[in-house]
């Protein structure tokens, strides 16, 4: 008497993927640190301070200021840009 064994391709319901010891306790220490990130981040948000109607004030000001920022500015960051933009270009 023969027996056959047909089983059926168990790839379409997926792989089983099991963590190795290294793999949970590399997980552990991850979800450690987005944890303490997390809380740093309450905190510093818990200690900053609402907004300060002045630098509001002076913001909204600036925004409606043609002349701002001044054209010196605006030629330096110009030519930081274009510096940055060169020595790129030279690296590569």
């Amino acid at each position: 008497m023969e027996i056959n064994f047909h089983l059926r391709n168990l790839d379409s319901v997926g792989k089983l993927s099991v963590a190795k010891p290294a793999q949970r306790a590399a997980q552990a220490a991850e979800d450690e640190v987005a944890f303490e990130n997390s809380r740093a981040l309450t905190t510093a948000l818990q200690n900053t301070p609402e907004s300060h109607d002045d630098v509001v004030q002076r913001a909204t000001e600036l925004v409606g200021d043609v002349n701002y920022p001044p054209p010196e500015t605006i030629r330096m960051i110009s030519n930081l840009l274009a510096l940055q933009m060169k020595a790129e270009r030279d690296d590569s």
